[in-house]
């Protein structure tokens, strides 16, 4: 044997280490994995489809003037579907759609309950069309019937046309601005304000208790609105020169500030 050779032996590689085979254990454990994430969702699966699950009782909490009927009719609830997949946001909507609901939240709890707890508004003014009358709430919106005023402000709508409930009777952002105007005017101005009317062009007559009206103009937008103060202004410098009290007066036209027109009754 040749020194080359023996050198060729040396240079030779050696063998690569066999490859370890895949244990049967980790297929055994995968397996079942798979077997155990199976059962689990075929016993959610089954548990969801369960009629018992579904909303059977409904408990309200503080409603006053509205019936269970009413708000179990609001909520729509699915007569076939699971409680778990009731969305609390979507049923509290539903609720405060309701003109009498101020706030609502709505809670549910295994196996079949839902729970509704309402906060009702207090009617803040008065509705009148014709000889009607109807409770109004914050919004503007109508309420029920009622048989009387009870110290709340009257708006009287004379060419309103059938009222509805739930219907937008006042502008939400005028309406509050009148409830203002009546609280403020007997301590100001000495006289009362019995009512305060709104025509189909939506012009504001106050009717005071002295017997005489005064004009303010049409409360539409946001500009008209705004000109209730310079308006007041102009009546109390009407005030410094007239006894708005005591004196015949039939009218006062508020429309133009900058030129308020007085019309005194005649003498008979």
């Amino acid at each position: 044997m040749t020194v080359s050779s023996i050198e060729k032996r040396r240079r030779r590689p050696a063998p690569a280490p066999a490859k370890p085979t895949t244990s049967s254990r980790g297929w055994i454990w995968a397996v079942a994995q798979i077997a155990i994430l199976g059962a689990e969702i075929f016993a959610a699966l089954f548990l969801l489809a369960q009629p018992a699950f579904r909303p059977r009782q409904v408990q309200i909490v503080g409603a006053t003037h509205l019936t269970s009927a009413q708000i179990i009719a609001a909520l729509a609830l699915p007569p076939d579907r699971n409680i778990f997949f009731l969305n609390h946001g979507e049923l509290e909507q539903r609720l405060t759609a309701i003109p009498w609901v101020r706030s609502a939240t709505v809670s549910l709890a295994l196996p079949d309950r839902v729970t509704a707890n309402l906060t009702e508004w207090k009617p803040s003014a008065v509705l009148q069309v014709g000889e009607a009358t109807y409770a109004m709430n914050d919004l503007g919106q109508v309420l029920d019937p009622t048989a009387e005023a009870g110290g709340l402000t009257v708006i009287n709508r004379p060419d309103f046309g059938p009222v509805a409930y739930g219907q937008r009777a006042v502008d939400r952002d005028l309406l509050p601005m009148l409830l203002q105007l009546k609280a403020g005017f007997a301590p100001a101005f000495k006289i009362s304000l019995m009512s305060l009317q709104l025509d189909r062009r939506q012009v504001l007559t106050a009717q005071t208790d002295r017997g005489w009206a005064i004009i303010f103009g049409q409360m539409v937008t946001s500009d008209d609105r705004a000109t209730l103060t310079p308006k007041l202004a102009a009546l109390r410098a009407l005030g410094s020169r007239i006894d708005l009290p005591s004196a015949p007066i039939q009218y006062i036209n508020l429309e133009n500030p900058g030129a308020p027109a007085v019309q005194m009754r005649g003498r008979k």
